[in-house]
């Protein structure tokens, strides 16, 4: 049988060529039938368990690319005997039934007199307790690979940036269809996936032709990107792209909101175009600000400066990079994000730039700063990661400490109480460890030195994985 969801699309597809006909009938015109057109593709691919399937424990969702179809199964498990449940449109497939598939089993399709063939290849997972190693985040949104290299998310989904091949949110952690993944970008436009082969692939919506493909076509499951496979480090904002290469240039496609492809016009562009700077070593930005620094140390930026977050003493925004004034540091890391900007320096200081009406810079006031700001209270702790947000800020120690300053409307402080009244010096959370953190927009998440994921704050688009409508969390929370 097909799986529910599946059946539902198929059956969507058809009642849509049916309607064109029903739609007709309604004048006095003769009746016209649209002719249900079949294919000889296959839209998805998958193993559930069913009753030919009964030592399936899951649903498994096949990668298709091309004529390839690619799937990892879980540790221990049988594929001497499965029956796979096919989506698709064609008259006919062969071969039907349980499938031995140790070996790639070759699948053909006909339709309107035409035929074409898929190679199969499953595999079984060699990890058997696999944990997450990896992860990234959008607004609402999050990505997390696994150590046996698949790829695990939920939360907004409405730029099919989760890569499940929809447009629908996720509130539960939900396996996506792709395999071997070694490194994950992601932003609200797009997520970008680097396999352990060096290739390089997409998910968006792309309608802003952020994916650099040359046209604004969905590919909501993902699509290779072979401009990406070099990329040293890549930015994902709310409607682009951007790409550092190995020789230290820049390039963007999308949608060039506050000018964040640097042309000098607000153009939108489907294929990627160089941004006009060189001899970069460093990118960072999620939002609508981008901050580069250079070989040299220089420290640039371009696009929404509203608060000041560019750190050049005003609040004009930058069409094509400016050099940023830093007062006499040498940065080591830059961490652009909502509307402010931090850096880090050699000596370990933290400097801040930009919005902190709600405390968020830990300055110990609500003023916003339009240049680099040092942030004292971090002077004698050695910060190794700053996860700014739109309205609060985490730091986490070399130690896996974590501070919190900012708004706690939504529980961001994870003190297990919200309130309205700004956290403008840092308070420390309890009984917490991190190794690696992440969710720029109003959702935290950290993995903990067991490999195990927890979050706070907001549960928009469920994005907390609970599988409930709860509104959020206060204090931390373990994702299953």
């Amino acid at each position: 049988m097909l799986k529910t969801g599946n059946l539902i699309k198929l059956s969507f597809f058809i009642l849509g060529v049916f309607a064109i006909g029903g739609f007709t009938s309604c004048n006095k015109e003769p009746v016209y039938t649209a002719p249900v057109r079949s294919s000889s593709e296959i839209g998805e691919f998958w193993l559930e368990k069913t009753e030919s399937n009964p030592g399936v424990n899951r649903p498994y969702q096949a990668m298709i690319t091309g004529d390839s179809i690619r799937m990892m199964v879980d540790y221990g498990m049988d594929i001497t005997s499965l029956e796979p449940t096919i989506l698709s449109l064609a008259d006919s497939i062969s071969p039907k039934g349980k499938q031995n598939f140790t070996h790639p089993v070759r699948y053909t399709l006909w339709a309107n007199g035409q035929s074409t063939s898929y190679t199969v290849r499953i595999s079984v997972s060699t990890v058997q307790f696999p944990v997450i190693k990896t992860i990234e985040t959008g607004f609402s949104h999050i990505i997390a690979i696994k150590n046996d290299g698949t790829v695990w998310a939920s939360g907004n989904n409405g730029y099919g940036q989760l890569g499940l091949g929809d447009y629908s949110s996720r509130n539960v952690f939900t396996q996506v269809p792709i395999y071997d993944a070694d490194q994950v970008f992601t932003g609200d436009a797009a997520t970008v996936i680097k396999l352990k082969n060096g290739t390089s692939w997409g998910a968006a919506a792309n309608q802003y032709g952020q994916l650099g493909l040359g046209h604004r076509n969905s590919a909501a499951t993902f699509t290779r990107l072979p401009f990406m496979d070099d990329a040293k480090q890549i930015a994902i904002t709310f409607g682009e792209v951007l790409v550092l290469k190995p020789n230290g240039t820049v390039w963007g496609a999308g949608r060039n909101l506050d000018n964040l492809l640097a042309q000098g016009d607000a153009d939108m562009s489907v294929s990627f175009v160089k941004v006009p700077i060189d001899n970069v070593k460093n990118i960072s930005g999620c939002g609508s600000t981008i901050m580069v620094q250079k070989n040299n140390g220089e420290i640039w930026g371009w696009g929404n400066n509203n608060a000041g977050q560019l750190g050049v003493g005003d609040n004009l925004s930058r069409k094509t990079p400016v050099l940023v004034p830093t007062p006499s540091i040498i940065v080591d890391k830059i961490f652009a994000g909502g509307s402010t900007i931090y850096l880090l320096d050699n000596s370990g200081k933290v400097w801040a730039s930009g919005a902190n009406a709600a405390g968020q810079m830990a300055v110990g006031d609500i003023n916003n700063r339009s240049s680099f700001t040092q942030v004292p209270f971090f002077n004698d702790k050695s910060i190794a990661t700053i996860i700014p947000r739109f309205s609060a800020t985490s730091f986490v120690e070399t130690n896996g400490t974590i501070w919190n300053a900012g708004s706690n409307s939504g529980g961001l402080m994870g003190l297990g109480t919200k309130t309205n009244i700004p956290f403008t010096t840092p308070v420390k959370l309890a009984n917490f460890i991190a190794k690696d953190a992440a969710g720029y927009g109003n959702t935290a998440f950290a993995l903990k030195n067991d490999n195990t994921l927890w979050a706070w704050g907001s549960n928009s688009s469920g994005v907390l994985g609970t599988g409930t409508a709860v509104a959020e969390a206060l204090s931390p929370i373990q994702i299953k």
